[in-house]
């Protein structure tokens, strides 16, 4: 009689904590697409802010155009429980590609709100380039000098 009582206890004591286990299971699914979302969408940022840096230094460059349909284009990726994707590019000295995205929660009715940015300045990579040769020259003749 004892014997049926113990097994017993173990399949009570087994449902209620397995509820437990359940939400810590979906809470760790519903972090990991969180996660997944907002890397690609950093990604996606700096990718469009630097493919519309690249398009500055052309005469006929069309700078905010470039950006803005990289950063629409990574953007339209399905994104697992996320609603209300809006990008916003700004131009200046600088590209700045915006991403705000909404994630949803099935249980509790919680909300994160997720919001990444890329920056890339716009410059002329073969000035640059040639910038830096010249300073590694004044360098290296300095460092010969002595």
């Amino acid at each position: 009689m004892k014997e049926k009582i113990r097994k017993g206890s173990l399949t009570v004591e087994s449902a209620c904590v397995m509820s437990l286990i359940l939400l810590v299971i979906m809470g760790l699914i519903y972090l990991s697409f969180f996660v997944h979302n907002r890397a690609w969408l950093t990604a996606a940022a700096y990718e469009s802010a630097v493919s519309g840096s690249m398009e500055g230094i052309k005469r006929t460059g069309q700078v905010y155009d470039t950006a803005r349909m990289r950063s629409e284009e990574l953007g339209s990726a399905g994104f697992f429980g996320a609603e209300n994707l809006s990008t916003q590019t700004n131009v200046g000295k600088e590209v700045q590609v915006t991403y705000d995205l909404d994630t949803i929660s099935s249980y509790g009715n919680f909300n994160w709100h997720l919001r990444t940015e890329g920056t890339s300045a716009i410059i002329d990579p073969v000035k640059h380039i040639r910038k830096m040769r010249a300073a590694a020259a004044v360098l290296k003749e300095m460092g010969d000098q002595k």
